[in-house]
């Protein structure tokens, strides 16, 4: 069964395969603990989706006040997938210039390399951890069907007493 991955961070991880310091798939994988296979999956599939027309070098591109900043990150925070999607598109935003407004606000305006390893750490971690949780699930069922299938009872029996 295929965890599921939010729009966004497919988007992003796909950024950071193709965009300005990419990196190789392998080592995204490393990082994030997100599958080589599935993030080359995710990669073919965002090639094969057609371009977007560039936009225009005689249109200026929006300057947008901080309190229109914020507004937008605190309707963006209601959204999810399509409906985000949806908005970002209409308010001539991408998932990069939010995420990067995002982390501005949290981080009062200093972007701290920092604060970003650390939070890269924190999710391998916790990928780790969910991946031996699972095994360990998986470990636990199995027991059960074998217990179930051979009958064993538990092993705490004493063979002292059984003399």
């Amino acid at each position: 069964m295929r965890k599921p991955y939010s729009v966004a961070f497919r988007q992003k991880m796909v950024t950071r395969l193709t965009g300005k310091n990419a990196v190789s798939a392998r080592n995204l994988a490393e990082e994030t603990g997100v599958s080589q296979e599935t993030l080359s999956r995710w990669l073919r599939e965002a090639r094969r989706l057609p371009s977007m027309p560039k936009k225009t070098q005689n249109k200026k591109a929006k300057r947008w006040t901080v309190d229109e900043k914020i507004q937008v990150l605190g309707r963006a925070a209601q959204l999810t997938g399509e409906e985000l999607e949806a908005y970002l598109a209409g308010e001539g935003l991408s998932l990069a210039e939010l995420e990067s407004w995002r982390l501005a606000l949290d981080e009062g305006g200093r972007a701290s390399t920092a604060t970003t390893k650390a939070f890269r750490k924190l999710e391998r971690e916790l990928a780790r951890k969910e991946k031996a949780l699972a095994e360990a699930a998986a470990l636990l069922v199995l027991k059960k069907k074998v217990e179930h299938i051979w009958g064993v009872e538990d092993d705490d029996t004493d063979e002292e007493n059984e003399s």
